[in-house]
């Protein structure tokens, strides 16, 4: 390619990156740093030169490394299942998705560690679905629940079983009103799952379980049939059924059931106990409860709809929160970076810029993972 076409290139590259980011001209320049809009335009349209330190801020800006900019053709990105309401543009949700697998992805590349990650897959296909799919959903929770080994209270094992064991990456961050999580597949990126951090501890054991269940029978639904995140299609609806039969096993939840209810009598205070035994909403107990023919539909909207359950459920609940303190990045990806970091194939301001830390906070969050650098390099040798 001539200097000429590389220039042209180089300038249709930024307003593309800045575009799949989300970012409005406007919103971009006063980001970046300049007096107005008009120079960021002046340098998207080739009528001014980009400075190597403008082009870095803009790359950390919009998610991208600076290869991007540079590559002679760019491969078309996957784009994740959502949840979200439909008004809702979440091009800045799916680029900070898609850099945060990237980046774990090239840590691995760089450790020359395998990209794998153990495939679970439905035994179940589209016409099983067909004929009978919340029974289907539900048989497929315990085939899961059983593969991942899970044990009796699965939500206070699935988020280390996912990160550790399966190799899903896993990225928690707040989420703005309107989107509530997403998930993918990808060769080259592997299982990713983006979830609310803003979220009860509760609402993200189910929201996993959730998008595990698109994970899982990613190749079985067709993205179509998911949607588009904005309604609850028969694959959403399946999903939730999954959820409930992966969290709450049927042999587990009746035997804890038969503990505390007297002469078969399920009290309300006993249905938020449950909950919070198995690490789930106690909206999540009740239809489930529906399921297994315990308790009736209407039961459950009275219990719902009933103010003083609601508050009694949150005086019982209050302070779990801060009982569940959530990281944003896996502990698998703070240490990979950690490692490439000591080994020398990422500088400080790489691994800074990966953990979203200060350069200066670089030596203390080594220090925090055990990566201190006399102990590193007797454990690199053994």
């Amino acid at each position: 390619m001539n200097p000429e076409k590389m220039v042209e290139a180089l300038h249709g590259r930024i307003t593309k990156a800045r575009g799949s980011a989300g970012f409005s001209i406007t919103e971009a320049a006063e980001k970046l740093g300049f007096k107005n809009y008009q120079t960021l335009s002046s340098i998207e349209k080739g009528a001014r030169n980009i400075t190597a330190n403008e082009l870095i801020e803009m790359a950390r800006l919009y998610g991208r490394n600076l290869d991007y900019f540079f590559e002679p053709t760019v491969i078309p990105e996957p784009i994740p299942l959502w949840r979200k309401i439909e008004t809702r543009d979440v091009s800045k949700e799916q680029r900070l998705f898609l850099s945060f697998l990237e980046r774990y992805s090239t840590l691995e590349k760089l450790l020359a560690l395998k990209q794998s990650w153990k495939e679970i897959r439905s035994p179940f296909g589209r016409d099983d679905f067909t004929s009978d799919g919340f029974a289907v959903a539900d048989k497929l929770g315990a085939h899961v629940h059983k593969i991942l080994d899970l044990g009796s209270r699965p939500a206070c094992n699935l988020l280390n079983v996912l990160e550790t064991k399966s190799r899903f990456k896993i990225l928690h961050v707040p989420l703005e009103e309107g989107v509530s999580g997403a998930s993918i597949v990808d060769d080259t990126l592997g299982v990713g799952m983006l979830i609310n951090a803003k979220d009860a501890p509760w609402r993200r054991s189910f929201d996993l379980a959730h998008e595990l269940f698109h994970i899982v029978t990613w190749h079985v639904f067709s993205p179509q049939e998911v949607g588009n995140g904005t309604k609850k299609t028969r694959p959403e609806q399946y999903a939730d059924a999954f959820a409930a039969s992966l969290l709450l096993p049927e042999a587990h939840l009746m035997e804890a059931l038969t503990a505390v209810s007297i002469n078969s009598e399920i009290k309300k205070v006993d249905i938020i106990e449950l909950a919070k035994e198995f690490g789930v909403s106690t909206e999540a107990i009740l239809w489930r409860l529906v399921t297994l023919n315990k308790i009736k539909r209407g039961q459950v909207k009275k219990n719902l709809d009933d103010p003083a359950f609601r508050s009694l459920d949150s005086s019982i609940r209050r302070g779990l929160h801060e009982e569940f303190p959530l990281s944003q990045f896996p502990a698998r990806y703070t240490s990979l970076a950690c490692r490439c970091l000591m080994e020398g194939k990422i500088s400080r301001g790489t691994f800074a810029e990966y953990l979203e830390i200060e350069r200066s906070e670089v030596d203390d969050r080594l220090a925090e993972m055990g990566f201190a650098e006399e102990s590193y390099e007797k454990i690199a040798v053994a």
